[in-house]
């Protein structure tokens, strides 16, 4: 793919540069190939070297060149390709060392600024506002001009090089998981072992280094792993230049001080955020861009063949989550002095056929697979679009036969715009010219993919976990209830992450008064009643799960924004979705109180949630839970032991205390485990 924007109407240029786009390449760049490591026919006992080096790349033909952070010096790093069932070793290493540093180890700094922008007069949106407009600097220490500067988040200066690299849906033991206290410096390497016994799926490897993912990922380190299986294969499905892996991610562009509306970009990269508070309850919204980077280039062109196109897709943004859908743009036309369309609530956009819902094609995205694996069947998207939040991966078929000459364009309609306003960002992800040659193309559609059902929870709540709805039932071993809580609970200006133990059997009085959440429709029509045990990752270890056993995952979600919530070590299906409608003034669920982080009275039993379609009934890790919602998730934890994570899958969220620790031992092991042989969190 190159580095070209799309091509859109003069208008529509002129518009992006009057709110700090970038202008047609003048010369664009050639075509971006990403490395292939195919680690399936490796010798025995070969390891394979990865390391995370700096390197200077250009984000767009437009802009200079800048110092970014990958592996192998790419971005992504090397696409790592294997076999189900054959396990791989990798060196990781780390190279990041400073340019000055003269042969020598001295630790990076990271390869960008990071500011902050004060909390506004015209209060949170206003903020918003401003973090998101495109440009800006980190202003000078000690100085408060120009303009378009903006004070260095604390601490960030100081931040070197130390990296720890996660398999993002990988079936592997503790030590091989990258946990995240465990970061290596530069000229030491971490070698980790990969059964790859799993189905074929996309995983994705990134840096995991604690407090500071948010900012190494940001940096660049992240690439792809895919695992191949006979299944898979028999399908034959598009392959070579017919399949493209795509990860997805915003961002934001340094540029020269001047006028607060200057744009004379450095090429550099800029994480800008949006401060909310000051002094102790001080806190920043995490950050969004209104630039889109594909495969770490701003606007990318792919030249395609008619015929069927397979698309891998990755959200790696920090924080954005993606509403993507498939749009011919080949006679479409933007007025320039047309007014931004409004947001609706669906998360699509007004009807002006000049912008979105003219030329959307509603059925070309074709979903296959999810997170870990295949679905049963290929289904045409829900609502014509996928919905990706970060860490989330979907794979997607696209006819373009029918398309033949036609110029596509991928949106993300989700919270952006096709006339930007300031502050505003733009819908544009990558551009696809499907070529007007003969279709050569042998495929067909299969009626089905994946051998694996989707499970199925019985009103016993017994869960049926195979094709025999008579002896593939199971029960779940142990619950786990957590609870997120919306930010100014208890005066926190961060959304926070509890760990929840059962205390219903404990008389009232001794229950408290701060973070009891209590449920109806407990056992035997009592209340169930929650107390958070765990706020912060370094909390006593509570959740302690046999090895084989199958546990049941409950998100409460009582207010504030979407969270994607990951879960390390295994994959997973939704097996029920609940929600109770918002408070229309807060925000939150009715009944909880924020000054006590609790819920005086119990909760109403929720109503039925969003339908668990075929694409969100997935075979997966990651899961956006939105609030309002209870959404449980069904898990076997077989195969693998250690200790792991669990976490919000925005970066900045899981960098500030949304993450905690689980442990998964043999069950003899745990049975001498002192505190924790009878069951865990059933048991308080």
């Amino acid at each position: 793919m190159s580095a070209e924007p799309v091509p859109e109407s003069q208008a529509r240029l002129r518009a992006l540069a009057e709110t700090g786009g970038l202008a047609l390449p003048s010369s664009p760049t050639a075509p971006r190939r990403l490395s292939v490591i195919d680690a399936r026919d490796l010798a025995e006992g070969r390891v394979l070297p990865i390391c995370a080096r700096p390197f200077r790349t250009r984000l767009h033909a437009d802009l200079p060149d800048t110092e970014i952070w990958g592996y192998e010096g790419s971005v992504p790093g090397p696409t790592i390709v294997v076999r189900s069932g054959h396990p791989v070793r990798i060196d990781w290493g780390n190279a990041l060392v400073s340019e000055d540093a003269g042969g020598s180890d001295e630790r990076a700094a990271l390869p960008y600024d990071v500011v902050r922008v004060p909390p506004q007069p015209g209060g949170v949106a206003d903020t918003v506002r401003i973090a998101t407009l495109p440009g800006g600097r980190m202003q000078a220490h000690g100085r408060h001009g120009p303009a378009n500067a903006y004070p260095m988040l604390e601490g960030t200066d100081q931040i070197r090089s130390a990296t720890v690299v996660h398999l993002h849906g990988s079936l592997t033991d503790g030590h091989n998981d990258g946990w995240a206290h465990n970061v290596a410096l530069p000229g030491r390497w971490t070698r980790c072992s990969y059964p790859n016994g799993q189905e074929s799926a996309t995983l994705w490897y990134h840096d995991h280094a604690m407090a500071v993912t948010r900012f190494s990922v940001f940096a660049g380190l992240a690439g792809f792993y895919l695992i191949r299986d006979d299944v898979e294969e028999s399908l034959h499905l598009p392959s070579g230049n017919r399949e493209l892996v795509l990860a997805i991610r915003d961002a934001n562009l340094e540029t020269e001080a001047g006028a607060a509306d200057s744009f004379v970009p450095t090429g550099r990269l800029l994480y800008k955020q949006a401060g909310i508070g000051t002094g102790d309850a001080a806190a920043e919204i995490p950050v969004t861009g209104p630039y889109t980077l594909v495969n770490g280039k701003i606007w990318p062109t792919h030249e395609a063949r008619p015929g069927w196109q397979r698309l891998r897709l990755l959200n790696a943004s920090n924080a954005r989550i993606l509403r993507l859908a498939l749009y011919d743009t080949t006679d479409e036309a933007i007025p320039a002095d047309s007014d931004p369309l409004p947001a609706r609530s669906d998360g699509g956009f007004g009807d002006d056929p000049t912008a979105f819902g003219m030329h959307r094609l509603p059925e070309a995205l074709v979903v296959i697979g999810t997170d870990a694996g295949l679905l049963p069947a290929p289904v045409v998207a829900p609502g014509g679009a996928v919905n990706l939040g970060p860490g989330e991966r979907m794979d997607v078929l696209v006819d373009l036969a029918p398309l033949a000459g036609r110029t596509l364009e991928l949106r993300n309609e989700s919270a952006t715009a096709l006339n930007p306003q300031p502050g505003q960002t733009d819908a544009t992800a990558m551009q696809i010219r499907v070529g007007s040659g003969p279709v050569d193309d042998p495929f067909t559609l299969p009626e089905s993919l994946s051998p694996n059902p989707r499970w199925k929870l019985l009103p016993d709540n017994r869960v049926v976990v195979g094709p025999d709805p008579d002896h593939d039932v199971v029960t779940p071993e142990q619950q786990v209830w957590l609870v997120v809580a919306p930010p100014g609970t208890e005066g926190n200006g961060h959304p926070q992450l509890w760990e929840m133990a059962d205390v219903s059997d404990l008389p009232p009085d001794q229950v408290g008064a701060n973070d009891v959440i209590r449920l109806s429709g407990g056992k035997g029509g009592k209340p169930m009643v929650l107390r958070a045990a765990a706020k912060l990752f370094d909390d006593t270890v509570n959740v302690m799960i046999a090895d084989g056993a199958w546990v049941r995952w409950n998100v409460v979600h009582l207010g504030g924004p979407a969270h994607p919530m990951h879960i390390h070590m295994t994959s997973f299906q939704m097996i029920e979705r609940l929600a109770w409608k918002l408070d229309q003034k807060t925000g939150n669920v009715p009944g909880f109180d924020p000054a006590t982080g609790s819920t005086p009275s119990p909760l109403p039993v929720p109503g039925a949630g969003p339908a668990i379609d075929p694409v969100t009934g997935g075979t997966k890790d990651t899961w956006v839970v939105q609030p309002g919602e209870v959404v449980s998730v069904l898990g076997r934890f077989g195969g693998a032991t250690g200790e792991f994570m669990y976490h919000c899958h925005i970066l900045d969220h899981e960098d500030h205390t949304m993450m905690r620790p689980f442990v998964v031992l043999p069950r003899d092991i745990l049975a001498m485990h002192d505190g924790h042989g009878s069951g865990g969190h059933d048991h308080g």
